[in-house]
């Protein structure tokens, strides 16, 4: 039985053939290995904004507007973990209400000044309500737990059954008068309101003792 050979290549079509093979496995290998591939574009990094408990405050969250507004007024930086004596902000306090928040900022670590943001939500959106109050250690106002005063020189001011335009005159307290504010804050009707020891109060008639 005869036996099978191979057919005799020519060298040049060999030759040939080898450098051909080089031609395509070359790319092939280079596109796999990911030595082609174009570079990541590269992103600017984001712009960190303050933290709080440790995390970052969400943008347009309450948080980071009252610290943006707490800065720009006292010209200091904001920390979640102020030490020493150097001048620092930190929050204190925080009272959620309606629609409506009051964050308390110290200036110092012990025997600061005390700052106070009031911050409302209108369509969905919190925004900074008037500026930012800055007095001494326990005289910012109205605040829940603390007294306030009635300022509406050489009038009185209404009290409400609720938070609202629509609810009830149940008093009227004149300028100077000293009432304990014990909830809130709710923000409706346009106005940002408290309950004190005689009813619901709206915020612009209220100030530190």
């Amino acid at each position: 039985m005869p036996r099978l050979q191979a057919p005799r290549v020519p060298p040049t079509v060999a030759v040939a053939g080898l450098v051909l093979a080089v031609l395509v496995l070359v790319p092939l290998v280079h596109l796999v290995s990911g030595a082609g591939r174009p570079a990541a574009a590269q992103r600017p990094p984001a712009a960190h904004l303050p933290t709080t408990n440790g995390t970052q405050a969400k943008a347009g969250s309450p948080q980071a507007i009252a610290i943006a507004a707490v800065q720009g007024k006292t010209g200091l930086k904001y920390s979640n973990a102020c030490s020493g004596t150097a001048a620092c902000l930190s929050i204190t306090a925080q009272t959620v209400g309606q629609a409506a928040e009051a964050i308390v900022f110290s200036t110092a670590r012990s025997g600061g000044r005390q700052c106070v943001s009031y911050l409302v939500q209108k369509n969905g959106a919190w925004q900074l309500l008037g500026t930012v109050l800055c007095a001494l250690p326990n005289q910012v106002s109205p605040l829940v737990g603390h007294d306030a005063t009635v300022h509406v020189p050489g009038n009185c001011a209404n009290v409400h059954a609720s938070a609202s335009l629509q609810g009830g005159v149940v008093a009227c307290l004149y300028d100077g008068t000293t009432i304990h504010v014990d909830g809130g804050p709710v923000y409706a009707d346009g106005f940002l309101w408290w309950h004190t020891s005689k009813g619901w109060m709206a915020h612009d008639f209220l100030v530190a003792p």
